[in-house]
């Protein structure tokens, strides 16, 4: 029985079998179009994968992802270079191919698998073949027993021998994507589904797509290329249907149409027909949004034509990308949801502003002299705010805004802003609100990252909010051999980026926001699930446009995922490397704080049992996955999880409130004087707390809310920041400019047992010398001073003025739970 048929190729099917097959014959197989059968040139069995990837560390070798290849694998043994990222030349002995001594073959080194492995193809390795490695040209240098040396391949595969369940059918004829054919294999069938024939360069399509408005006509342009039909729908102001046109087939998979008439304010939807596989006749047929509208009714319901002249507003065209930092790792990102920024009635902003664009950009206060909105982010003096996301997503109600509470991570219109920070649902009056915003923090030097999801979709399939499936069904989204969604993130699904329509869409929608609305960088959500090459194209567009915007994500090794590990923009990964892509540091932060939710201390308690990775995080993980500075973000909270406050609260029971402030305090100062880029979840520097909640991504506003009294409460450490902030800025020496920089001029120096301590004597820097020490112990510490007089900048929580300044010669006292700076001129 056939359980699945996939167009493959111009002229391959590759077919799923319910059982396990010996052999296959070509005269088990048919093909028709219609009633008209097409000829079959061969019929092949497909190599099955490995399904333990463990088992290759005993054998010394696996089978691939990629069918057809295998891969050695040399493990750690006595040899002392599985660490060293570089490729090696080997030899193999045995009776591999008849040689008595292999060519020269290279052997690469898997961060993401840690260790050695060197690819091959299958077709000329047979079950009973034993080779062994050397290494270099002399040939003596042999492998250990037992770490890939010796091996002999008993059970992979004869390919005459071995059962497999995937058949391959080449077909005489060319097959095309938007037909429908019957595989028959002896008496079942199953029609063929598009697959991988839509990777091929006859469907990419690179030029425009979506709608382009005119005052005489607009034009449309879909990619459905296994569509059997594709109509316009059109709606009037009013959103009542108005007229249907279809839509013509046109070149590499694309259709479009063009409508006379001036359409501004109007809204459309794509009626699409596609094959009903499962069934010989009849047809499923979708109304969908266009995924690259610009704008849409309430609720991602339809999308909107309009005039892209009239979503502009005064003075747009002299806005440009904040100029305020020279690299990356210059900037110190403050990571905000817009509504939680203002929607309390603590921040002072007006009722109707509140949780909006427009609120976020409001100057307000608390009370005299306590500052919210806009004037606390100037006085921290943050270099940019991160936004979650501000594009359209599903989890909430734009036209009853107070209904539904969510974060947004659950996308829908990538290119449409979110109409739930809008002060009205649908048309464009959020564009000209996310551009008066955006311009306002620019006006007063504060760049915006824009948070973006393009690892998965709200819904797939016949979902309410599916858009990419009801258009090209399953081509968006990795897919295994039986049509089961890869779900590495959790959610359901994972988008293909690999795939070039997929890449194109993502590609088109950062130079999008980056054009039309001058956003300064992007972070990406679960970044590691991301191919290389996606992301790296991303970085070299963005940064064509803008070469100072920032780039950087969340690099998590997921979990399984139908895209190879070799691919993935993950923190094991090279991906980012030299590219100024930016990877969370999670290293630091849980050396730091202790675990993400639970009781486990870190350094701040006086746990010192990751202070090697916390001297990594002092120095950009150079020594770790970074190559350059710009490439490690590093923090100790964000959205996710406890807040630092309630993640010391905790751990920290039964202790002064003095005590758990200090300790937070110490925490991002630990961040804002490390090298690499500074990231601040916002609230924390007036201890903001989410009542112990660890996921409150739908939680509400009264969980998620910013209490600016919080600020009067905590002043003193909100001054702690702003201070602390300045003086990075203010000295380069916080931020070196590459690797070899940090290699020449930090170096950690004596210090009590627990205490860090570590000098910089960059000579950029105005300042000769400095000295940067932490003390997380509830009692004082004694720090010897290098020769010379020394000025004391930071101690007891304090980042002092120039007048207070000490003078400290031979040693100094590190103040408990605190952070210390002193400095030669």
């Amino acid at each position: 029985m056939i359980v699945k048929a996939y167009i493959d190729d111009f002229n391959e099917i590759t077919v799923v079998l319910a059982q396990m097959v010996h052999s296959v014959k070509k005269e088990d197989f048919k093909v028709f179009l219609d009633d008209q059968e097409i000829d079959i040139e061969k019929v092949e069995k497909l190599m099955p994968h490995s399904e333990n990837p463990f088992e290759a560390e005993t054998r010394g070798y696996e089978i691939c992802e990629q069918k057809g290849k295998i891969r050695f694998v040399l493990k750690e043994g006595h040899f002392d270079f599985h660490r060293k990222s570089t490729v090696r030349p080997v030899f193999v002995i045995g009776d591999m191919n008849n040689w008595t001594i292999s060519p020269e073959w290279e052997l690469t080194y898997s961060k993401l698998r840690g260790r050695y492995e060197l690819i091959k193809d299958l077709k000329d390795i047979k079950i009973g073949q034993k080779f062994k490695f050397a290494e270099g040209a002399s040939r003596k240098l042999w492998y250990p027993p037992g770490y890939g040396n010796d091996i002999v391949i008993e059970d992979y595969f004869d390919r005459e021998a071995a059962f497999t369940n995937m058949v391959k059918i080449t077909t005489t004829k060319r097959l095309w994507a938007n037909l429908k054919y019957k595989v028959v294999y002896k008496n079942e069938y199953k029609y063929a589904r598009p697959r991988e024939i839509l990777t091929r360069n006859e469907y990419f399509y690179a030029g425009e797509l979506g709608a382009r408005y005119e005052p005489y006509g607009t034009y449309f342009r879909l990619w459905a290329p296994t569509a059997y039909k594709v109509k316009i729908q059109i709606f009037d102001e009013h959103e009542n249907f108005k007229f249907g046109k279809e839509m013509s087939r046109a070149e590499n998979g694309t259709w479009d149409v063009y409508l006379p008439g001036d359409l501004k304010n109007h809204f459309y939807l794509y009626e699409i027909w596609h094959y009903n596989y499962e069934d010989d006749e009849g047809y499923i047929v979708y109304h969908v949004p266009d995924p690259y509208s610009k704008a849409s009714s309430s609720n991602s319901g339809k999308s909107y034509i309009f005039d892209p002249a009239d979503g502009l507003i005064d003075g747009w065209q002299a806005d440009s990308f904040v100029d305020n930092i020279e690299k990356q790792d210059d900037a110190i990102i403050y990571e905000m949801h817009v509504r939680d920024f203002t929607i309390d009635q603590s921040s002072g902003i007006g009722e109707n502003l509140r949780g909006k664009f427009l609120g976020f950009c409001q100057e307000g206060y608390y009370k005299e002299g306590i500052s919210t909105g806009l004037l606390h982010l100037k006085e921290l003096g943050v270099t940019h705010v991160h936004l979650l996301p501000i594009s359209d997503f599903g989890s909430v109600d734009d036209k009853n805004p107070d209904k539904r509470y969510n974060w947004g991570y659950d996308p829908v219109l990538y290119q449409c802003p979110e109409y739930w920070y809008s002060t009205k649902s649908g048309g464009i009056e959020a564009l000209k609100e996310l551009r008066t915003m955006i311009k306002k923090l620019h006006e007063n030097g504060i760049g915006v990252v824009m948070d973006v999801v393009f690892n998965h979709t709200y819904h797939t399939k016949g979902g309410k909010f599916s858009i990419f499936d009801k258009i090209v069904p399953e081509y968006f989204y990795r897919v295994d051999d039986y049509g089961d969604y890869s779900n590495a993130t959790g959610c359901g699904n994972e988008l293909a980026t690999e795939k070039p329509m997929v890449r194109k869409f993502i590609l088109d929608t950062i130079i999008y926001w980056t054009e039309e609305f001058h956003i300064d960088g992007f972070r990406f959500d679960l970044m590691g699930l991301i191919d290389c090459k996606t992301m790296r194209q991303v970085a070299n567009e963005v940064r064509k446009r803008n070469p100072k915007a920032l780039v950087y994500g969340e690099g998590w090794v997921m979990g399984n995922s139908t895209c190879l590990v070799e691919e993935m923009a993950t923190i094991l990964s090279s991906c980012h490397q030299g590219y100024s892509i930016g990877l969370f540091n999670d290293r630091i932060r849980d050396a730091i704080r202790g675990d993400l939710d639970g009781y486990k201390t870190g350094y701040v308690h006086g746990n010192l049992s990751d202070v090697g990775r916390l001297k990594q995080g002092i120095k950009a993980a150079i020594d770790d996955f970074a190559k350059e500075p710009d490439e490690c973000v590093n923090y100790v909270s964000c959205h996710d999880n406890l807040t630092l406050f309630d993640k010391l609260q905790k751990t920290m029971v039964g202790e002064d409130i003095f005590w758990i402030d200090r300790a937070s305090r110490l925490a991002n100062a630990i961040v804002l004087t490390s090298q690499g880029v500074a990231f601040l979840h916002g609230g924390v520097e007036f201890n903001r707390s989410k009542g112990g909640h660890p996921n409150t991504y739908n939680a509400g506003d009264n969980i998620n809310k910013i209490d600016w009294s919080l600020k009067e409460k905590f002043f003193d450490t909100f001054k702690f920041y702003c201070d602390l902030i300045n003086l990075r800025r203010k000295h380069i020496a916080f931020r070196m400019r590459s690797s070899g920089e940090i290699k020449k001029y930090l170096r950690f120096i004596p210090a009590p047992d627990g205490v860090v301590a570590f000098i910089i004597t960059y000579p950029y820097d105005e300042w000769k010398k400095i000295i940067v020490a932490y003390n997380p112990f509830k009692e004082k510490k004694i720090l010897q001073l290098p020769e010379g007089s020394w000025y004391v900048k930071a101690n007891d929580g304090i980042v002092f003025p120039d007048s207070f300044e000490k003078e400290a010669i031979g040693s100094f006292e590190i103040a408990p739970v605190s952070l210390f700076i002193a400095y030669q001129k």
